[in-house]
């Protein structure tokens, strides 16, 4: 039984290796909701596998459950890998499924055979669960521990060998682990084939390497940067657990001023020689040549995300978001004595202190310049200086992190919290400024800026000042807007400086405090309304600002829009977004829940077990509510997206893992049901306190911080990891032989989570996410006594 528990360890780790490999990939192939839509799908093959086993139930009762296992795990990693294939050489355009049936055809496709693998993963788990109920704490740790070590690898194997690399090393790992569970024990000879078949599955997979330019070419999605340059214009790459970056040299771009965001209409400066540095095939920053030449940098004065230089001579400012370093070499050309760039990317910063350093001048290195790589909200919280310029030029990546597809690091920089962070980090007439994209929806309203502007206005009413409007300017440039935001009032003569600007840079105004209007007219509106909440209810779009309970600033789609094809992609007039995304995958998910309580009734003749089906969706549905969750509320703690996610998953499925271990014992002291209790007490406690809490640990050292975030979620975690075990135990107590039909409800409730969790935190936030995951853990703890007799 060791051996079976060794095997499915390392196979769950491979497991969860290639789904966090996945995620990397798919966010550069595809836009990265479209990642989110075919996994999520794909995933439900997991749960699918219970369905499976349950027809199959005959002719596995008759097979040796080591060699079946070991085959669905040889499956699982050569299905996986032919998914990858099959997906990369018929590549779809997302952005055409809605006009196109051959493009949604090819979607449906992807899906289909990204699904079979998952269906594979998930037999070769239940297989032995099923067949050894009498060990199911022991098999159930081990799938939930090597799951939580599979998510601490998976970091560091993206970080060494890359995105494709990991994930056809995780797909060869699977029928190494197959081969390990079909190794002569007992019965023979039939194992040794099948572990040789296996053996010589992983190392076939292994091989395919050689050839993964060709077997899995990653081409870019239509209107991606990159689906733009020619391949050869490539002059480094690299991979990161966070993304994927790639430098390249595009002068027919840069000859129009495309990396030099809102170039003023009049300007007659030459323009630099640069290199533009793209986050997974889309977003996008500029490496500026270095030059001591007189008058190379003139350009900088003709970009407008540079205006609140105007205001400050001879500043401290902070950067974040630097990138290629072009904010840290616009902020010296305007005179900063002293500049903190901040860059969450690791990448980038390496290329620029290494390979690049001597064309981009050492950026990083520069007098007076202190670079972090750090998450940029994280840094000012645990900061204690203050600026006199704090500027964010159009910090977004439109990329997934692993946290999942919605889990942008970036957003929480954009939030009520995050505004007042800036305030207190600001000088007393100091100057905030954020550069952001235009985008007019397809009626010509203000969807980015306009929310943008709302939550200047609101954070500096929240923050005490009385008349916001006259602490704000807002220009644009094209398609992009820049707008400035002051503690104290903005003078007249400062309004003027900025308006000789505008005039002599042919930039518009969209909001000055002097003006009784602005363009378009919903600025002013806003500003003069007298129930603003009111007038935000009754815009079109999501406008309100975004908090860091909900730090969705850009999705901007009120549900009752949900399906009105808004494209994403600014210029672009079709295709879906993200919030469409969603509402696509709730509505399949409903319809596969429909689907399986049909199945459940014909397989289990009735309702009668309907208590058992509600119990395994329940603490499904609870345990991924809990996980996306907290994945999201940690990153601000943790200090990136990377740790969220490694803390988190690891936390959760090892001390998961060890509840489970050791329930048998717990269940002859203790009633599981109680225990469940506190679980749903617990979360519920969380959801009410956790705000100010993790707050408080913001500022704490990184070995404390860390260990305080695993120690908050230890004590309900390994609580948690009593609730599938002990249900098994009483059902097998009371003669239940087939577990597949409960496999599959906890499983698409897991599914159903991971989608339900980021529409109710759009609309209403986490701390109503954790409070369902609450009640869901309540209601378990009110089912289990009702499955079964003991």
């Amino acid at each position: 039984m060791v051996f079976r528990a060794l095997a499915l360890f390392g196979f769950s780790a491979a497991v969860l290796i290639s789904e966090i490999a996945l995620t990397r990939l798919f966010s550069v192939i595809f836009w990265y909701h479209f990642a989110f839509l075919i996994l999520s799908t794909a995933l439900l093959g997991f749960a699918a596998a219970g369905l499976i086993l349950r027809l199959l139930r005959a002719r596995l009762d008759a097979v040796d459950p080591d060699r079946a296992a070991a085959a669905a795990m040889t499956i699982s990693g050569v299905a996986l890998a032919a998914a990858l294939h099959l997906l990369t050489v018929n590549h779809f355009s997302p952005l055409y499924i809605q006009i196109n049936l051959a493009e949604l055809w090819k979607m449906l496709v992807a899906v289909g055979v990204l699904a079979v693998p998952f269906a594979a993963m998930g037999a070769a788990v239940l297989i032995l669960i099923q067949r050894f109920p009498e060990r199911v704490g022991l098999l159930y740790a081990a799938n939930l521990a090597g799951s939580g070590a599979g998510c601490l690898a998976a970091v560091g194997l993206l970080d060494a060998v890359g995105g494709l690399t990991a994930f056809v090393v995780a797909a060869a790992l699977m029928p190494s682990f197959g081969a390990l569970i079909a190794l002569p024990r007992i019965w023979g000879r039939g194992r040794w084939r099948a572990a040789a078949f296996a053996a010589l599955a992983a190392a076939a997979l292994l091989a395919s390497l050689a050839a993964s330019d060709r077997l899995y070419p990653l081409k870019s999605p239509d209107r991606k940067f990159v689906s733009w340059v020619k391949p050869e214009d490539r002059l480094w790459t690299d991979w990161t657990s966070l993304s994927r970056v790639d430098i390249y040299k595009a002068d027919w771009a840069h000859a129009h001023g495309f990396g030099l965001w809102g170039i003023s209409p009049t300007n007659a400066f030459a323009l630099p020689e640069r290199l533009g540095v793209v986050i997974d095939y889309w977003a996008y920053t500029t490496i500026v040549k270095h030059s001591l030449e007189p008058g190379y940098y003139t350009f900088y004065n003709s970009l407008p995300a540079y205006l609140a230089y105007r205001l400050k001579l001879d500043a401290k400012a902070l950067v974040i978001g630097s990138g290629g370093g072009m904010d840290i070499q616009g902020a010296r050309f305007f005179g900063a004595r002293e500049i903190d760039a901040v860059e969450i990317n690791p990448s980038i910063v390496k290329a620029l202190e290494t390979k690049f350093a001597q064309y981009s001048g050492d950026v990083y290195r520069l007098s007076g310049v202190k670079g972090h790589v750090a998450e940029g909200r994280h840094f000012v919280e645990s900061s204690r200086e203050r600026y006199d310029i704090i500027q964010l030029s159009g910090v977004d990546t439109y990329s997934a992190t692993q946290a999942g597809a919605f889990a942008l690091s970036e957003n929480f920089l954009y939030t009520m919290e995050a505004m007042k962070s800036y305030y207190d980090h600001l000088t007393d007439d100091g100057v905030l400024t954020l550069t952001r994209w235009w985008g007019l929806s397809k009626e010509g309203l203000p969807r980015f800026s306009l929310r943008l502007f709302v939550l200047a206005f609101e954070s500096l009413a929240a923050y005490g000042i009385s008349d916001p409007a006259q602490h704000i300017l807002f220009v644009r440039s094209g398609e992009f807007t820049v707008i400035l935001v002051k503690k104290q009032p903005f003078r007249p003569d400062e309004i003027h400086t900025i308006d000789l600007e505008a005039q002599a840079r042919g930039y518009k105004w969209i909001f000055r405090p002097d003006h009784p209007q602005s363009d378009p007219p919903a600025f002013a509106e806003y500003a003069r309304a007298a129930d603003r909440q009111a007038w935000l209810d009754a815009y079109p779009f999501l406008v309100s600002p975004p908090t860091d309970d909900s730090p969705f600033y850009f999705e901007h789609r009120k549900m009752s829009h949900i399906l009105s094809f808004e494209s994403f992609i600014i210029g672009f007039d079709h295709g879906f977004d993200g919030q469409t995304v969603l509402a696509i995958l709730l509505a399949e998910l409903l319809a596969a829940a429909a689907l399986l309580l049909w199945l459940s009734r014909r397989l289990h003749g009735g309702f009668g077990r309907a208590r058992a089906w509600l119990y395994f969706a329940a603490i499904g549905l609870g345990f991924m509510l809990v996980e996306s969750s907290l994945v999201q509320r940690l990153v601000l703690v943790l200090g990136h997206p990377v740790y969220a996610l490694s803390v988190v998953m690891f936390a959760l499925l090892v001390f998961s893992g060890a509840g489970a271990l050791f329930s048998p014992r717990l269940a002859r002291r203790f009633p599981i049901a109680a225990l469940l209790g506190l679980v749903a007490g617990y979360w519920a406690l969380w959801a009410a306190v956790s705000g100010p809490v993790l707050r408080s640990l913001v500022s704490w050292p990184d070995a404390p911080r860390f260990m305080a975030a695993v120690a908050l979620l230890a004590l309900p975690a390994f609580l948690m990891g009593l609730a599938f075990p002990e249900a098994v135990r009483r059902l097998s107590a009371a003669g239940e032989r087939d577990l597949g039909v409960y496999w599959a409800w906890n499983g698409l409730a897991s599914v159903t989570a991971s989608v339900l969790a980021v529409i109710l935190a759009i609309s209403y936030g986490f701390t109503l996410v954790m409070a369902l995951a609450a009640l869901c853990y309540a209601l378990a703890a009110w089912l289990l006594p009702r499955l079964a007799p003991r």
